[in-house]
């Protein structure tokens, strides 16, 4: 005999499977939850046929400067070039003179990797004690510029050669009669205005201010660099003078030695001419400084 239970199952099984029937042929309308809710579809319109123009790219034209071209090298030094390719230029002073006329200060100038080949080597790289005329290494000298100032170097030899007659811009009267300096580069004639003479040590127990290392005033990048540079050859100048230096302008200073004490340097510094600038305007406005600075060793 069926058991109640059994026929509840049975009854309930019936009824489940009449359910499932009768849902499938009407179509079931709850969706699965994970589903996102049905949009409406988006409306279409015809629009009328637009005719766009052909399109075109323009390029942005941008036109860069040619790049600097340098120039022709002074047909009057090629001779020495092609003896030494270390030749960039020549020095000279015409207001230091032999009886005769001839200059004593008039000299090649040669520029190297260093500072010390030329110390002891002649314009033909022999070995020589006279050594030669060079530039500070540091900034080459070339067609398209050089260092806002040059430093040349020339020993000071006893037969008044070289460099040694610089020793006479100690004298008033010599800076009258030499205040210009020609300084031309393989590429251009030049000529510069003294400003400064002074002495000076290449030690800081030879001073009591600060070490002044004229030598590494190369290039006046700020306006502070220039101030530094000119507020201490002016501070130890021999001279005054109307002659007016300002940041921009470009400089050679010679350097040699001297016998004041031990490693001392006589150094005279000149200012290249503006354009069309006269300057026989300056010739007698130069003066003894009562008031410049001297070593401190001096006066140990």
């Amino acid at each position: 005999m069926e058991t109640l239970t059994n026929k509840l199952l049975r009854a309930a099984a019936v009824a489940l499977s009449a359910a499932v029937l009768s849902c499938s042929l009407a179509g079931c309308g709850q969706k699965p939850i994970e589903e996102p809710p049905e949009t409406e579809p988006p409306v279409t319109t015809t629009q009328p046929a637009i005719t766009l123009p052909p399109e075109t790219t323009t390029e942005a034209t941008t036109t860069e400067p040619p790049p600097p071209v340098e120039p022709d090298p002074l047909e009057k030094y090629m001779e020495y070039y092609e003896q030494n390719s270390d030749f960039v230029g020549w020095i000279s002073i015409p207001g230091i003179t032999h009886s005769n006329g001839e200059l004593y200060i008039d000299y090649p100038v040669l520029q190297t990797t260093d500072n010390s080949f030329y110390i002891d080597h002649d314009f033909d790289k022999d070995k020589s004690s006279s050594g030669a005329i060079y530039a500070d290494y540091k900034v080459p000298i070339t067609g398209f510029g050089m260092a806002d100032n040059v430093t040349l170097y020339g020993h000071s030899m006893a037969n008044g050669t070289y460099f040694r007659r610089l020793l006479d811009y100690k004298d008033l009267d010599t800076v009258k009669d030499a205040y210009i300096i020609n300084f031309d580069t393989r590429w251009e004639e030049a000529q510069y205005i003294v400003v400064a003479c002074f002495l000076v040590g290449i030690h800081e127990d030879q001073d009591d201010l600060p070490l002044f290392e004229y030598f590494k005033c190369r290039n006046f990048d700020t306006e502070e660099d220039y101030n530094y540079f000119y507020d201490n050859i002016m501070l130890r100048n021999y001279y005054t003078s109307g002659v007016e230096c300002e940041y921009g302008d470009q400089f050679l200073t010679l350097s040699t030695c001297s016998y004041e004490f031990d490693d001392s340097r006589f150094v005279v510094v000149a200012r290249k001419l503006h354009e069309g600038e006269d300057p026989s305007v300056y010739e007698d406005t130069y003066e003894k400084n009562p008031d410049r600075h001297r070593p401190s060793i001096l006066h140990r």
